[in-house]
C-alpha cells in the first residue's frame, strides 16, 4: 500500500510508462511547468520506492509489462484521495476505460497527446487535491497505516471488541488508535470520521 503524506504547496506528479521516450518527454513538459514529475517504468517500481510518498497526481499508461494500470488502481484505491489518476494511453480499449472510470480516474488524455491538455489534466488533479486538503480530507493521508486498518474496520460497522480481535490488538490500544485517529482528523464522533474518509474515497 501507498502511504501518503500532506501535499501543502507542493505540485508533484508520478509518470509511470515503460515507454522510456513518453516517459521523460512527459517528465520534461511537466517540469517545465513548475511540476516536480517523477518518472517509473512499470507499476512494480511505483509501489516498491519511497513507500511514504507526498501526495501527487499519478500519469498512467494502462498497459504495461507485469502489473498492469488497471491492478495498480486497484491497489491504490483507497488512497486515491491522495493520489487522483490521470490515464495517458494510446490504447482505445472501452472496457479498460470505463473500468479505470470506477475506479476514480479524473481524467484520460489519449496519445499522441496535446500539450495544453496534459497541463490541463494536472491542474485539474492539483486543485482537486488542494480542495481536499481544505476540507478535512487531508487528515486522512496523516493517518498512520494502523490507524487506517482501524478506520477502514469501522467503516465496515465492526465494535471495538471485534476490531481488536481482528488486528490481534488489545480493546485498550484499539482506543487509543481511535483517540490519535480522530484527533488528526479534527472530528469529534466515529461518525464523523467514516463519513470523512467515504468522502475521500477510502472507504
Amino acid at each position: 500500500m501507498v502511504t501518503a503524506v500532506p501535499i501543502g504547496d507542493c505540485r508533484r506528479a508520478y509518470v509511470i510508462d515503460d515507454d522510456t521516450l513518453m516517459r521523460e518527454t512527459v517528465q520534461r513538459l511537466l517540469t517545465e511547468a513548475d511540476i516536480d514529475a517523477v518518472g517509473f517504468d512499470s507499476c512494480e517500481s511505483f509501489l516498491d520506492h519511497h513507500p511514504n510518498r507526498a501526495a501527487g497526481c499519478i500519469i498512467l499508461d494502462l498497459c504495461l509489462p507485469g502489473m498492469g494500470g488497471l491492478e495498480l488502481l486497484e491497489s491504490i484505491s483507497p488512497e486515491r484521495a491522495a493520489f487522483p489518476v490521470i490515464v495517458l494511453s494510446g490504447t482505445g480499449n472501452v472496457p479498460s476505460a470505463m473500468r479505470a472510470g470506477q475506479l476514480g480516474v479524473i481524467d484520460f488524455v489519449e496519445k499522441p497527446f496535446r500539450i495544453d491538455r496534459l497541463l490541463a489534466a494536472a491542474e485539474k488533479a492539483f486543485e482537486l487535491l488542494r480542495k481536499r486538503e481544505l476540507s478535512g480530507v487531508g487528515g486522512l493521508q496523516r493517518l498512520t497505516p494502523r490507524e487506517r486498518e482501524l478506520l477502514v474496520s469501522f467503516g465496515n460497522g465492526a465494535p471495538n471488541k471485534v476490531v481488536a480481535y481482528n488486528l490481534g490488538l488489545s480493546v485498550r490500544t484499539v482506543e487509543v488508535y481511535r483517540a490519535n485517529m480522530m484527533k488528526k482528523l479534527g472530528v469529534r464522533s466515529l461518525t464523523q470520521a467514516v463519513l470523512l474518509a467515504r468522502e475521500g474515497g477510502y472507504l
